[in-house]
C-alpha cells in the first residue's frame, strides 16, 4: 500500500468532515442538523480557538432592555470633589478608597442600585483605579460604565458613560447556546493564529455604533454573549437565536 497517499487521502477526508460539519452548522434555521456541543468543540479546536473558561448556562427566554443615555453635569461633578474628604495615608485600604468612591459618586447622584462595583481597587502607579459596571436584574449593561480615579486619597477624576435601564420589552425570545455563539468567531478566522478565550458571559449589550451617550433619546439594549480573549479583546455575539 502507498502510505504517502493513503495520508493524503485521510487528511483530506478530515477536511472534508470538518467543512461539512461546519456547513451544517452555518445553515442550520431552515431545517438545518442540531449539531452536538462536542462536535461543535472540535471544530472550534481545528480552528485554534481554544476555551480556557468554563461556558455559561444558557438562560431561558429574554426580552430586549429599553435604557435611557444619562448626560454628566462637569460643573456638579467639579463641586462634590472640591468638598471630598482626604484619605489619611495610613487609613487607604481598598474598603477605605472604595467607600470614598461611593461617598463622591452619591454626592453626583450616580450611586443608583444598578452602580456596582466591578472588583476591587487597582493600582496603576500612583493613581488608584475603581470600576462600576451597570447591572440590571444581575446583568451588566455593557458600554455602560463608570470609572473613578484616586490620587493621593481623594477621587480626582470620573469617566462616566451611563444609560440607565427603562423597562424590558414586553416579547421575549429564545436564546442562542454559548457554543454556538463561539462558532460564530468562524468565518472572521482566515487562518490566524491560535485564539484563546479567557472569560464568556451574558450582557445587555448597546452597540456603541448607534447613538451616543449624550444623546437625549433612549436607546436599546440587547442581549449577548460577551467573548474577551487572552489578549484582552472583547466581542460581542447578539443572542437571540
Amino acid at each position: 500500500m502507498d502510505w504517502t497517499k493513503a495520508k493524503t487521502i485521510l487528511i483530506v477526508a478530515l477536511a472534508l468532515t470538518n467543512a461539512f460539519l461546519l456547513g451544517a452548522y452555518l445553515m442550520r434555521g431552515n431545517g438545518r442538523t442540531q449539531v452536538d456541543q462536542d462536535i461543535m468543540r472540535a471544530i472550534l479546536t481545528d480552528e485554534n480557538i481554544f476555551l480556557e473558561t468554563e461556558l455559561p448556562k444558557k438562560p431561558g427566554r429574554m426580552a430586549v432592555l429599553y435604557v435611557q443615555p444619562e448626560i454628566t453635569d462637569p460643573a456638579r461633578v467639579g463641586e462634590v470633589l472640591a468638598d471630598q474628604r482626604t484619605l489619611p495615608y495610613g487609613e487607604r485600604t481598598d474598603e477605605a478608597l472604595l467607600a470614598a468612591a461611593d461617598a463622591v459618586l452619591a454626592g453626583c447622584g450616580f450611586l443608583t442600585e444598578n452602580a456596582v462595583a466591578a472588583g476591587p481597587p487597582v493600582q496603576a502607579g500612583s493613581r488608584t483605579l475603581i470600576r462600576y459596571r451597570d447591572v440590571f436584574n444581575e446583568i451588566p449593561i455593557e458600554e455602560s460604565y463608570i470609572l473613578c480615579t484616586l490620587e493621593n486619597g481623594q477621587v480626582t477624576d470620573i469617566d462616566r458613560k451611563w444609560y440607565a435601564p427603562l423597562a424590558l420589552h414586553d416579547k421575549k425570545g429564545a436564546m442562542m447556546e454559548p457554543m454556538e455563539a463561539l462558532m460564530q468567531l468562524l468565518p472572521a478566522r482566515n487562518g490566524e493564529e491560535s485564539l484563546i478565550i479567557r472569560q464568556m458571559e451574558l450582557v445587555y449589550w448597546i452597540n456603541p455604533e448607534g447613538l451616543g451617550a449624550e444623546s437625549p433619546v433612549g436607546d436599546t439594549a440587547l442581549p449577548a454573549w460577551k467573548i474577551v480573549d487572552a489578549e484582552g479583546r472583547e466581542t460581542y455575539i447578539p443572542a437571540f437565536e
